[in-house]
């Protein structure tokens, strides 16, 4: 996750868990806006839309969450709850039937991603070791368990990159932005590692492409305009 959205979310969550949800909800709304799928926002921010009678919207981000994992029983129960104060009795039942089916599937990748994130924890360990051919080791071995876990191959991509092993780290990039063509964090190092191996024309493509998405992307904005005299960022 890029520090932005982690701070997003840190603030988001700090209200939503003391209970001031008017102040926790333009930050959800923000991630949303910012294209972060994940469940736990979506539902969040679906609670903050049902308090609030927003009945439609709290619907919508509930059915976000499912999407995001169908075997979100919590989101399930929510999207039942609001389906019924809608008037749409069936559409409820059926989403928490389909939730408690893949109940047994989504508990077991939700130990799947616990472990990879202590495969993550230590890689961080040895990095602080100075060890990062151990930090990319264990990397590897988080995503052999969860390969879905973006946020986790792109700091493998980077340290690849830091190591100067610029193929593998434009090939983990690739896998990434074949699952999500809009993940822009990849995006951008992958324009980056491009102009630095010598194809500006290609790389330069990939950070437009972020910048015409999100304007205020630091990196790409910044790396557009010392190699491209042509471009001026948006004030």
């Amino acid at each position: 996750m890029a520090p932005w959205a982690r701070q997003l979310l840190d603030a988001a969550n700090e209200h939503y868990d003391r209970g001031d949800y008017p102040l926790a909800q333009p930050y959800y709304e923000k991630l949303v806006q910012q294209g972060l799928r994940y469940p736990d926002v979506f539902n969040r921010l679906g609670v903050i839309y049902h308090l609030g009678g927003r009945l439609p919207e709290a619907r919508w981000c509930f059915q976000q969450a499912l999407e995001g994992n169908a075997g979100y029983t919590e989101a399930a129960l929510n999207l039942s709850v609001t389906c019924n104060e809608l008037g749409e009795y069936g559409s409820g039942l059926r989403a928490l039937k389909r939730a408690q089916r893949h109940s047994d599937s989504s508990n077991d990748a939700y130990r799947r991603g616990k472990v990879a994130n202590l495969h993550r924890a230590l890689a961080h360990a040895y990095l602080d070791l100075d060890r990062p051919e151990d930090a990319m080791h264990e990397l590897g071995r988080a995503l052999r368990l969860c390969p879905k876990f973006h946020d986790i191959r792109l700091e493998l991509a980077r340290l690849l990159r830091l190591r100067g092993n610029a193929r593998g780290a434009r090939e983990e990039l690739m896998l990434i932005l074949q699952i999500d063509p809009g993940h822009h964090d990849a995006r951008t190092l992958l324009g980056v590692i491009e102009i630095e191996t010598g194809d500006p024309d290609r790389g330069k493509e990939h950070l437009r492409a972020v910048v015409d998405q999100r304007a205020d992307h630091p990196v790409a904005g910044a790396y557009l305009e010392k190699s491209d005299p042509s471009f001026r960022r948006a004030s």
